[in-house]
């Protein structure tokens, strides 16, 4: 089961001392639970740059989010380089040997992606995937580190990056997919990667209820069934109402 199923299947457990479980559960239940704090990080070596202390809490957050195997969000406000901390991650991780990642955004910033990372992390393989020349299969997106594409180009070529395993799946102006119903929101669901992560300055557009694509593609199953999590949603606001 995933991390987060875990978080709250133990809530659950705490409601029901006589419930018993195995020993893969307790391991990570007492991991969880023995977690104390996120300490800043630095940049991996061969980043050009300084992170400000808060992108290093942003960096450390990152690392400490695969270690627990969740996914996140990362709503910096625009201009607070939310960018530049996911950059220095995937270097991270291109140092660990890890392989490639794909990093899904909207075709008016692909030349910025292209360079932050010249900048920032020049040791990155950058490919762009789009347009008639991208590759037609997985074997065309080795040896690179970050695969960039648009959320067209993932419509398009969803039932071949569906079969691809990246390291880690990053999704920039996350709110693309706030409708879940949408082939945009539903291909990214299909997406495979080790580590999924979200960069959005506005999580939040509309409603509440937008959050649940966007946590669906994070941690698939953590908030439940949408029409469930939209009900409880609208009898929160009803009973707001009220008490105003």
């Amino acid at each position: 089961f995933l991390t987060g199923q875990a978080m709250l299947l133990d809530a659950l457990i705490a409601a029901a001392p006589e419930a018993t479980f195995d020993e893969g559960f307790r391991r990570l239940r007492d991991r969880l639970r023995g977690f104390e704090r996120i300490a800043p990080a630095a940049p991996p070596p061969g980043f050009r740059g300084d992170l400000r202390p808060y992108q290093q809490a942003g960096l450390a957050w990152m690392r400490f989010l695969r270690e627990f195997g969740l996914g996140g969000c990362l709503a910096d406000d625009m201009g607070l380089g939310k960018t530049v901390q996911l950059l220095a991650h995937i270097e991270a991780r291109r140092q660990a040997g890890a392989p490639p990642s794909l990093v899904v955004v909207p075709r008016s910033l692909m030349f910025n992606w292209k360079a932050e990372a010249a900048r920032f992390t020049p040791d990155l393989r950058v490919t762009e995937h789009l347009g008639a020349d991208r590759a037609k299969s997985a074997d065309g997106l080795a040896g690179t580190d970050v695969i960039l594409t648009t959320y067209g180009t993932l419509r398009r070529d969803a039932p071949m990056l569906k079969d691809v395993r990246f390291d880690c799946v990053v999704l920039d102006e996350a709110q693309a997919i706030k409708n879940a119903s949408t082939a945009t929101a539903k291909a990214a669901r299909l997406l495979k990667g080790d580590q999924r992560l979200a960069l959005s300055g506005t999580p939040i557009e509309n409603r509440l209820g937008d959050l649940w694509s966007l946590m669906e593609f994070l941690n698939p199953g953590l908030l439940g069934n949408a029409s469930v999590f939209r009900g409880a949603v609208d009898a929160g606001n009803a009973v707001s109402a009220e008490a105003r």
